[in-house]
């Protein structure tokens, strides 16, 4: 688990030959088509889905020469196969998703959604039953089958086709949104870069817990990202009202909170039983009880939504920033503390980088839909 958690790194570095055109397609495919240009929309879908073709064969190109370099064992290899499977569906299922627009079609990407987390439950069995080569099935199944019914079940049956002037648009629009959901990325690496650097793979794998832990309280925010940003874009390119978007995040924001506080609270007492039916990872319990702490907080992933639907660059660009900031800040201060354990730095600063970012960007949000509706 140590291994793949150090892969999944690659993922997230792979995105950057996508420049952030499937990211102008999310935010202006739904707006046009709220402004009532269909054509202008199928247009940016057609573009980008002949771009994300071209991202995928020079991924291909790259890859094997980047493994040439090293000397890696077999399960390395094997980790390095599955990752790049998903990296490549990926990019196609990214391009799909951004298409699923209309009420209709967002009922049948709810859906496929259902169906995907029923069979990750199904085949967790897997794991179980041949350990970690289980589980990295059970990882290329959930990806191939999310593909196909994306495929199968996609709004526009187009044709690539490349426009110059239509990808210039989006390339202008895209890769802001791009850099700034990349370096986001990229920040979220660093306490895993933290726990290489100082620590080994063995403390990798004590942290696979935490990470699969905050990574499916984050799967919240991202589900209810993909839900509300092609409808908030379709409503303010519909009315052009700012203040609605406020609206509807902060009413997110609540709820979220609200529903969570308590289901955390549960788990933190009840970890102590459930850590006994994994007993290689005893040692984690005290970094999980910790890393609970994240989840109230995490809608914090959302703070950017508005930014993104208004094209606030300079305000995502503080996102960024502060982000950053609380990442190094407290790797640093709670490192002075805590020395001689590297994995509780790591939880510990992504606990406080997440309270702080929801906070921040509470207040945030507010001042970027009040100067928009005011000026």
């Amino acid at each position: 688990m140590g291994i793949w958690a150090t892969m999944t790194i690659f993922e997230t570095y792979a995105n950057v030959l996508r420049l952030g055109i499937v990211n102008g397609m999310n935010r202006e495919l739904p707006y046009s088509m709220g402004s009532g240009k269909e054509n202008e929309a199928i247009s940016y879908a057609q573009t980008t889905f002949a771009f994300n073709i071209f991202s995928t064969l020079l991924l291909w190109m790259i890859v094997p020469f980047i493994i040439l370099q090293f000397e890696f064992n077999t399960t390395y290899l094997l980790c390095i196969s599955v990752a790049l499977l998903r990296v490549t569906l990926t990019y196609y299922t990214t391009y799909l998703t951004g298409t699923f627009r209309t009420t209709d079609n967002f009922n049948k990407l709810s859906n496929i959604q259902f169906v995907v987390v029923t069979l990750h439950l199904l085949l967790s069995p897997l794991i179980f039953i041949f350990g970690f080569n289980g589980y990295l099935a059970m990882q290329t199944i959930l990806a191939i089958v999310n593909t196909i019914l994306l495929h199968y079940f996609r709004p526009f049956h187009i044709r690539p086709k490349f426009n110059r002037k239509d990808f210039v648009f989006l390339l202008k629009t895209g890769f802001p949104l791009f850099i700034t959901s990349y370096l986001v990325s990229f920040i979220d690496t660093l306490p895993r870069l933290f726990i290489v650097k100082y620590g080994n793979e063995t403390l990798m794998g004590l942290y696979a817990p935490v990470l699969m832990i905050i990574s499916a309280f984050a799967i919240l925010p991202s589900t209810l990202g993909t839900y509300y940003y092609p409808k908030m874009s379709y409503l303010f390119g519909k009315n052009q009202n700012a203040m609605q978007l406020w609206k509807k995040i902060t009413k997110i924001y609540f709820v979220s909170f609200v529903f969570l506080l308590p289901l955390i609270g549960i788990a933190y007492f009840v970890m102590d039983d459930f850590i006994k039916y994994f007993p290689k990872y005893q040692q984690s319990l005290p970094y999980i009880k910790v890393g609970l702490i994240v989840g109230p907080f995490v809608m914090a992933k959302l703070g950017n939504l508005v930014n993104t639907v208004l094209k606030k660059i300079n305000f995502m660009g503080v996102y960024v920033i502060q982000y950053a900031f609380f990442q190094v800040f407290f790797l640093f201060i709670v490192y002075s503390f805590f020395t001689d354990d590297i994995l509780l730095c790591a939880v510990w600063t992504q606990v406080l980088t997440s309270i702080c970012m929801f906070v921040s960007n509470f207040f945030i949000n507010y001042k970027v839909v009040s100067k928009h509706t005011f000026t």
